[in-house]
């Protein structure tokens, strides 16, 4: 071990040096404190400091503090020398940041005794500096998947489109790296474009895997059917599903265990882009939110529903509602309405009505601007406690 001894009588210092080194350890040695700042500063494999207590230039209590404000990336273990012995003058060591005491003339037996203990407490801490090291590369490793599945959560969101005199806006934040919210939308024939906005129970890597899978179930369609379409011997070999039944074989599908306790919120709709007939059913979800421009009213589609693998052989109920041209609809998870101040206070769906009442005259990029950026000023921080998400859809033939 690396030893540094700080005495300003010569043969003191030289007493200890010698003995130390018959013992193995390496030793340096300095005459006062400002030397020894300047030896440590040097010499980085100093792990174990012996210092006289009285001395000139900087005394030992001075090199003390010196070294524990320093930034020496390991431990220095340090052993304070001196002739007092009262107990205010140990106190003050010790409130300084001193490891241990020896007291003079220096006992060797008691000084080897010493050393092992400062050596055991070096030891310890080299073996933690390496866990640490091991839990920052695993650390590292698992930022950079996330960082990864992020962008392949981001690649999944489907970009603001028009389909089939549909338009389609939104908003994604997750609270951490990756979300449990997922949307999207999707023509499944020359007249019906689906859309939905669901939220996985809890955050982070089990939430976003559970969304990852759900997205890729509602986007499952093809000539043979899917989730959103029934197949039929017959052409064209499919039709569109009911979204009440949509509802029902998830529910099916996903029943949370008591280990997972994966359930999720969903709206799930069918728009008929050439009448503007649109078909809503929900599952636990806030309800969506109908823009009636001509008549500057925001009005709640009713519906309800149990959370999707809640329960077992649940039926839902869809609800009917006529668009006129220009006309939106506005879905949103709980993040919105529940995202609090610094005062505790939720946004509140008042605030998100006269939000949405003011984006009237905007068109979709800017009302989604206008109400991510009231969320943002209320919530007044960089993350949110829950992912915030919301789509906006516009009809206008």
């Amino acid at each position: 071990m690396n030893i540094l001894i700080v005495e300003d009588a010569k043969d003191q210092r030289l007493m200890l040096s010698v003995v130390l080194r018959k013992k193995g350890h390496q030793v340096l040695e300095a005459a006062d404190g400002k030397e020894a700042l300047a030896i440590l500063q040097q010499d980085k494999t100093v792990r174990i400091v012996i210092s006289d207590w009285m001395m000139p230039e900087m005394d030992g209590i001075d090199l003390l503090k010196a070294i524990r404000g320093s930034e020496i990336e390991h431990y220095t273990y340090f052993i304070l020398l001196t002739g007092k012995t009262e107990r205010e003058a140990v106190v003050e060591g010790m409130n300084c940041g001193a490891d241990d005491f020896l007291t003079k003339p220096v006992n060797f037996e008691e000084l080897d005794a010493r050393l092992n203990a400062g050596l055991r407490i070096i030891q310890l801490e080299s073996t933690l500096e390496e866990r640490n090291r091991q839990i920052s590369r695993a650390i590292e490793i698992i930022e950079k998947d996330l960082e990864s599945a992020a962008a392949t959560q981001a690649g999944l969101l489907c970009q603001p489109a028009t389909i089939q005199h549909v338009s389609f806006n939104w908003f994604f934040q997750p609270s951490r790296i990756l979300g449990g919210d997922m949307f999207g939308y999707q023509a499944l024939d020359g007249e019906h474009v689906s859309f939905y906005q669901l939220d996985v129970a809890g955050h982070g890597i089990p939430s976003a895997l559970f969304s990852f899978t759900l997205n890729n179930i509602m986007s499952e369609t093809s000539d043979r059917g899917g989730i959103v379409k029934d197949f039929m011997d017959k052409s064209p070999f499919y039709k569109v599903r009911p979204v009440e039944r949509v509802l029902v074989s998830l529910n099916r599908r996903f029943q949370a265990t008591a280990e997972s306790m994966l359930y999720f919120t969903i709206a799930y709709g069918l728009i008929n882009s050439r009448t503007g007939q649109v078909q809503i059913s929900q599952a636990g979800h806030p309800p969506p939110l109908w823009l009636q421009i001509s008549q500057s009213r925001v009005e709640p589609v009713s519906g309800g529903g149990v959370p999707i693998g809640m329960m077992p052989d649940m039926e839902y109920e869809s609800t009917s509602i006529q668009l006129q041209p220009g006309d939106r609809l506005f879905l949103y998870s709980d993040g919105i309405t529940e995202c609090e101040n610094g005062s505790g206070e939720q946004f509140g769906q008042d605030r998100l009505l006269t939000c949405l009442k003011d984006s009237f005259s905007d068109n979709l990029e800017q009302a989604v601007k206008r109400v991510e950026q009231q969320v943002r000023d209320w919530n007044q921080g960089e993350t949110f406690e829950d992912d915030v998400t919301f789509l906006i859809l516009e009809w206008k033939p």
